[in-house]
């Protein structure tokens, strides 16, 4: 049981080191950083102290701590994914916006270089 409890910790605090590493070299977006730097200390917190879990899940109403964890993964991913949706409907609407304001300038230019 040891050993479960050491890999927990180690490969927690690997997986803080990799975001923060990640946080670094902005290979994250602000918005996205936070969120997965908030799970990597939410995951070293559950492998320091392997109760709080377990406390928690009692305390919400889950029978068995596995449970617990999976609603939680689960609610994390839609999360994740209703975050990535609002940036993509962002995105695609300025690219349509770009597209609108090129498409504009090139028929001014167009028309500038007949007048000529």
């Amino acid at each position: 049981m040891e050993a479960l409890y050491l890999s927990m910790i180690f490969f927690s605090l690997l997986f803080l080191f990799f975001v923060i590493r990640s946080i670094k070299k902005s290979t994250f977006s602000l918005e996205y950083s936070l969120l997965w730097l908030t799970v990597a200390i939410i995951m070293v917190v559950f492998a320091i102290f392997p109760k709080l879990p377990e406390y928690l899940s009692s305390l919400l109403g889950f029978e068995t701590m596995s449970n617990f964890i999976l609603v939680m993964a689960v609610l994390f991913s839609l999360l994740q994914l209703i975050s990535m949706t609002k940036q993509i409907t962002k995105q695609s609407n300025q690219i349509k916006k770009l597209i609108q304001e090129v498409s504009i300038l090139k028929e001014e230019f167009k028309n500038k270089e007949r007048d000529k």
